[in-house]
């Protein structure tokens, strides 16, 4: 018995407009970024007016989307300010988010100045300090999560990658500590995040280097599965 054949899936007008009206943006856009030898000054002086405007409206519609999203934030811990305990911490992160942009209004205007009053230097201040906080936090908790679980997996089963691997992490956190100062400590722990670190972390952004290009491809192509369903 042969198998049934499967049914052909239809493409919707919709679908085919879309697939074609991205794919001929995305095309002009990649020919107006370098100017073509072959193709007439005025037609790269055009694509190239074509490929800015495209960009500039994509970094609008960004900048649009992030202000929903944080519409959106400032709206669901609102939400959340009639429950307790969850709603004291709703509620300083709703101080923060307009304390900042108060500020940062206040700078815009003129109103505001420190230092010379050439740089907003104030909201400046409060964004690195809040990011520094933020990531020395998680990076604490990285270090002593890889840590627990390489302990883990040392407690099911010793092998040479886990013993590798929970060693690793023992230098680089001791490296780190002022414990290290007379120690070979530090010599390892710049080994291991030049050579080692360095290659994974490379490793993954040439992934990644990959999938956009994979995506990018298939959008041109119309193959992307968003145009065809």
């Amino acid at each position: 018995m042969t198998a049934p054949a499967k049914p052909r899936q239809r493409l919707r007008p919709g679908a085919a407009l879309l697939a074609a009206l991205t794919i001929a943006i995305a095309l002009i856009t990649l020919l107006g970024l370098e100017p073509v030898a072959t193709l007439p000054p005025e037609l790269n002086r055009t694509l190239s007016a074509l490929s800015q405007l495209f960009i500039q409206l994509v970094a609008v519609i960004g900048a649009i989307a992030l202000l929903l999203g944080v519409l959106n934030l400032a709206r669901f811990h609102a939400a959340q300010l009639r429950s307790f305990p969850r709603g004291l911490y709703s509620l300083l992160l709703l101080i923060a988010l307009l304390g900042v942009l108060l500020v940062r209004a206040l700078e815009r205007g003129g109103i505001l100045r420190i230092g010379d009053g050439t740089t907003a230097t104030l909201s400046l201040t409060i964004l690195d300090v809040a990011q520094v906080a933020v990531e020395s936090a998680l990076a604490g908790l990285i270090f002593f999560a890889l840590v627990h679980g390489a302990v883990r997996l040392m407690r099911r089963r010793v092998t040479l990658w886990n013993a590798l691997f929970l060693a690793a992490l023992v230098i680089v956190l001791l490296g780190f500590s002022p414990l290290s100062d007379a120690t070979l400590l530090p010599v390892l722990r710049e080994w291991l995040l030049s050579v080692p670190v360095s290659a994974g972390a490379r490793g993954l952004l040439i992934g990644v280097a990959i999938g956009i290009v994979v995506v990018g491809v298939r959008v041109l192509i119309g193959r992307e599965r968003t145009f065809r369903e």
